[in-house]
């Protein structure tokens, strides 16, 4: 989505002819449009959400993703920093790739994992894939109770399906 939104239009030097929508802005334009119905409270176990680089303050998604969870999570809790002051979730720019960088990666994921410890979350809900390998390393890493899952995932999980 990055590299296809945000990238493209600038190594190609024009705009493209279509827009790329995150799957984020997809699943809350469809809730607004009440064409997608999501059991609310479905979530029980508590949660909270990693702002990814890329949806957050790169597209400016913070508030869809606060609606989305404010309907399928019945015990969220926000994790501090969040939004755009939130600490990275260590994988962004290719560090997943260079593991000359494993050792500085580790040591800052260690302030992300207290971040998620101080919400007493259960499960840590994740936008992008380069977060839900970073979140995954920084709770395995730093022994957090959590459970990590890919917000697409997460609300799939609640569509309601019987009307």
């Amino acid at each position: 989505m990055k590299a296809l939104g945000f990238e493209a239009p600038h190594w190609l030097g024009r705009k493209l002819p279509f827009t790329a929508t995150p799957p984020m802005k997809v699943w809350a334009d469809c809730l607004a449009k009440g064409t997608l119905k999501l059991k609310p409270g479905f979530h029980t176990e508590p949660s909270t959400f990693q702002d990814s680089c890329n949806f957050i303050r790169n597209a400016g998604l913070f508030r869809e993703s606060r609606n989305l969870l404010a309907v399928v999570a019945a015990n969220y809790r926000e994790m501090n920093p969040h939004g755009n002051a939130t600490y990275c979730c260590g994988n962004g720019g290719g560090q997943a790739l260079m593991p000359e960088y494993k050792q500085a990666k580790l040591a800052a994921l260690k302030a992300k994992a207290e971040c998620i410890r101080a919400t007493g979350a259960r499960m840590v809900v994740v936008g992008c894939h380069n977060c839900e390998d970073g979140i995954l390393e920084a709770v395995k890493t730093y022994e957090v109770d959590a459970k990590v899952e890919l917000l697409s995932a997460y609300l799939a999980e609640a569509v309601d399906l019987d009307d």
